[in-house]
């Protein structure tokens, strides 16, 4: 008797073609994505230099002192 391997229910899966049908679709949300990626990285960005100039600025005008060991 044959032992069963668990490459006896395998199959072959048909080939992606090369190219698709739809080619003008294909990058149809992509625009999308990319104006939603500048918005939302300009929005973090700017966040990010407000918090850094607020701390600057306390730096600068003696609120917050930093000390080194």
């Amino acid at each position: 008797m044959r032992a069963r391997d668990d490459f006896d229910d395998l199959r072959a899966e048909r080939d992606m073609p090369a190219h698709y049908r739809n080619e003008p679709n294909r990058f149809a949300g992509l625009w999308k994505q990319i104006a939603l990626g500048i918005i939302v990285g300009y929005g973090v960005l700017g966040i990010v230099s407000a918090v850094a100039w607020m701390v600057i600025a306390r730096l600068m005008l003696g609120d917050v002192s930093i000390t080194l060991p």
